[in-house]
């Protein structure tokens, strides 16, 4: 069995990690102020976050997820109907 875990931590450090985004680029992205972004980390609501020593980065993958979260579809498109 620790063979078999040592393969996965391999294969899981080889993967490239892909460059965290700090606060302005993630407000960029989400189209949001940076008093925004930082007031839903006071208050714990919005996209997780990373905190390495007194920075704060967004990982990609979440960034998506989030946006992903928020996909909210027109009444038009939950009907049957057909538009004209």
């Amino acid at each position: 069995m620790k063979a078999a875990q040592q393969i996965e931590g391999e294969s899981k450090a080889k993967e490239p990690l892909e460059p965290l985004l700090n606060e302005c680029e993630f407000s960029r992205i989400t189209g949001r102020s940076v008093a925004s972004v930082r007031r839903d980390r006071l208050l714990r609501q919005g996209c997780p976050y990373v905190k390495l020593q007194g920075l704060v980065r967004y990982r990609p993958q979440d960034v998506r997820a989030y946006i992903e979260s928020n996909l909210r579809l027109g009444t038009a498109a939950s009907t049957s109907e057909p538009l004209s």
